[in-house]
């Protein structure tokens, strides 16, 4: 911005002295008038250029400088930038651009202007154009920089909402739970318990006169009191997660921290009876889980890890590929290593290999 201003002053003064060194350009108007005129022309183009972003303004002045221009024929390099940047900032076809550039070519060979001139509006109007289209570009990348904050702005809300949305189900479904299990403890238990009580009760009276009697009381009791235990049991059996359930969940959870940390795609994939995975191998399976995930953010250079856990005839198959690009031979470090004493530990086996991707396989024996 500042420098077409300054340009347009150089070439302001230029036009000026070029005057002065040739007297007979001052036959139609004096020099005082043509100063007064050219500063007018300038202060027109910086109000333009810094408060007032009209085009019309921008008309006015290439209409005025056209007057001046007839009176004094240097002004022709100004009046060629003002049309160059008025086109351009109308986004006119480019065939107008060339034709001013022609027309002030002719234009100033007819006037017999010096060629250091018509060099000098030739400069002029490739740095006015080239100035034009940087302040587009800088637009356009401003807009699409506010594009994104907004794009990002909206997709951070509706994340917040889905939060929102997710952790009131959550709560929901954990309240409803709790209801539910407080109401089958109260309807079975309960119930249970205040009859034994009543019979036991009843016991202290009856098992003085009438020993035999207050011994079958005392039967029922306990069989009650039997039964209540074996309510709790199933009960507390029913809401507890199985193993399989609740590591598979806690993978999940790691794939997708992992995929939230490395921009690196995971997929899942599960086949065969997963029950035949007992609470020791799951726990050592996601700290090698664990300490492939950290290797993949250190050298994966793909974008996409798949994983594929298996269980056919007792025998355990977790096989973990990436799609990056390995070259040369497999260094264990800490990471491989201490995988590689987990499942031996184990009694598995565990084999790597980066010829086409980088692939951890695992094999244990249910």
């Amino acid at each position: 911005m500042i420098y077409k201003i300054i340009l347009n002053l150089i070439i302001s003064v230029n036009i000026f002295i070029y005057g002065l060194e040739n007297h007979e350009l001052f036959n139609r108007i004096s020099y005082p008038i043509v100063a007064i005129l050219i500063c007018i022309s300038l202060s027109l183009y910086m109000l333009y250029i810094i408060k007032i972003k009209k085009d019309n303004l921008l008309l006015i002045n290439i209409i005025f400088m056209l007057v001046v221009t007839y009176f004094y024929n240097p002004c022709l390099i100004i009046l060629a930038m003002l049309g160059v940047e008025y086109i351009l900032v109308k986004k006119y076809d480019v065939i107008y651009l060339y034709s001013i550039i022609i027309v002030y070519f002719l234009g100033a060979i007819k006037v017999n202007l010096s060629y250091t001139n018509i060099f000098l509006g030739f400069v002029a109007c490739i740095f006015i154009y080239n100035s034009i289209k940087s302040e587009e570009k800088i637009h356009k990348l401003e807009k699409y920089n506010y594009d994104l904050k907004d794009k990002n702005f909206h997709l951070e809300e509706t994340r917040k909402e889905e939060n929102k949305i997710n952790y009131n189900s959550i709560q929901s479904v954990k309240i409803e739970e709790r209801n539910n299990i407080s109401q089958k403890l109260h309807d079975k238990i309960g119930h249970t318990l205040a009859g034994s009580i009543m019979q036991l009760e009843a016991l202290k009276i009856i098992i003085k006169s009438d020993e035999e009697k207050g011994f079958i009381i005392l039967d029922n009791i306990i069989e009650n009191l039997r039964e209540g235990m074996d309510d709790i049991r199933y009960t507390l059996k029913k809401i507890k997660p199985n193993v399989e359930e609740l590591n598979i969940n806690n993978l999940k959870v790691m794939m997708d921290d992992f995929s939230k940390k490395s921009n690196i795609k995971t997929e899942l994939k599960l086949e065969g009876d997963l029950n035949e995975i007992n609470l020791i191998y799951w726990k050592n399976i996601l700290e090698c889980m664990s300490e492939i995930f950290t290797n993949s953010i250190k050298y994966c250079n793909g974008d996409s890890i798949n994983i594929h856990i298996s269980v056919f005839n007792k025998i355990i198959r977790i096989h973990i590929k990436d799609n990056g690009n390995y070259q040369g031979e497999i260094k264990k470090g800490m990471g491989l290593l201490g995988i590689e004493e987990r499942i031996v530990n184990l009694g598995g086996d565990v084999y790597f290999n980066n010829e086409d991707g980088f692939s951890n396989l695992i094999i244990l024996k249910g």
